[in-house]
């Protein structure tokens, strides 16, 4: 467990060691149990073996943020892991390696951590500590072995995927895929950075039902702060949805039979708040790719897509991985734009 500058330091001429490619990092947030998440626990490993590092305990994390973004560094399922980096750090690796997205171009349909270590190692990882507070202090030691095993199997697994994807012939395309990966890391924290109240869900919402939206997700969001815990132990996604599309179409919402009165009375109070709002004041929907009348549209959409399912089956892999439902839609409405968007090698797949 490292937990002091000295201890960091040593760990970063280890790190600094290692070649690119050769070191797995996993981290552990308090997301479950706390208003605002924090980065808690980074499991790092190469081939001496796993380090745990405290983050929570070691007031500058220089060194560790100046090795991160020159490492090409392996990891699972990376989505999460990345926006806890850049709220943590504000930055990302130079590269990520992820093992979720090899295995899938692989053609695994269980590509799930635990499901991976049990098909090469016939291990069953624990499931135990998933949930648990991980900015709990200190940490005992079921905890810390958890950890562990989030990342003690993953350099070899990586080296057996990347021997599959070399004999598929498919490792460029992992490349690829993994570089696109990144960009959309960036992007999507930084869209969710600009309005977090834009929840999936409300793409449809008229400007008065993102009105009501905006004003309940703060609401909400104030009131996970007072208890320091996360919003939904307030309300759902799906509630706040339900009741700004309700307030969209001038219908009555009523608070959870769960709330104590005052929080009850403060849910009416924003309601009423919202009523008074000047429609100048409602926030707008960015525009949206719009696909013009077209008749041939569904026959180009339904082209398309017997081209990708094809390819999919023929190769042993999930249809969307070489072009999703939305990426097809782009195609038909405008071939060359919407093919400009894949990646090479899905373009390569699609048009030969």
């Amino acid at each position: 467990m490292i937990a002091d500058a000295e201890a960091l330091f040593n760990w970063k001429q280890r790190a600094a060691r290692q070649p690119q490619g050769r070191t797995v990092l996993d981290l552990e947030a308090d997301s479950l149990h706390r208003h605002r998440e924090k980065l808690c626990l980074i499991q790092y490993a190469d081939a001496d073996g796993v380090t745990i590092i405290d983050p929570l305990a070691i007031e500058d994390m220089t060194l560790f943020t100046l090795w991160l973004q020159d490492a090409d560094v392996w990891m699972h399922g990376a989505d999460y892991d990345m926006s806890l980096l850049q709220g943590a750090f504000g930055v990302l690796p130079h590269m990520i390696l992820d093992t979720q997205i090899a295995a899938r171009l692989v053609g695994f349909r269980q590509f799930g951590l635990a499901a991976l270590v049990e098909h090469f190692y016939g291990i069953v990882l624990s499931k135990k500590n998933q949930k648990a507070d991980w900015g709990r202090r200190p940490i005992p030691p079921a905890m810390q072995e958890y950890a562990q095993g989030d990342v003690k199997y993953m350099l070899e697994m990586a080296d057996k995927l990347v021997a599959e994807l070399n004999r598929l012939g498919r490792y460029d395309w992992f490349l690829q895929s993994c570089a696109h990966n990144l960009q959309h890391g960036y992007e999507r924290f930084n869209a969710a950075s600009q309005d977090p109240w834009r929840i999936k869900g409300c793409g449809k919402f008229t400007p008065r039902g993102l009105a009501a939206l905006r004003e309940l997700w703060l609401w909400r969001d104030r009131e996970a702060a007072e208890m320091d815990r996360p919003s939904f132990m307030v309300c759902s996604n799906n509630d706040l949805l339900r009741w700004s599309l309700a307030l969209q179409e001038f219908r009555t919402v009523s608070p959870l039979h769960s709330f104590h009165n005052h929080r009850a009375a403060r849910f009416r109070k924003v309601i009423d708040r919202f009523q008074l709002m000047d429609e100048e004041d409602y926030p707008i929907q960015p525009p949206r790719e719009r696909h013009e009348q077209d008749p041939h549209f569904d026959s180009r959409l339904a082209h398309w897509s017997a081209i990708r399912d094809a390819r999919a089956q023929e190769l042993n892999l999930e249809n969307s991985l070489i072009a999703s439902r939305s990426q097809l839609e782009s195609i038909a409405n405008h071939e060359t734009t919407g093919l400009a968007r894949l990646m090479p090698w899905q373009r390569k797949l699609l048009v030969g």
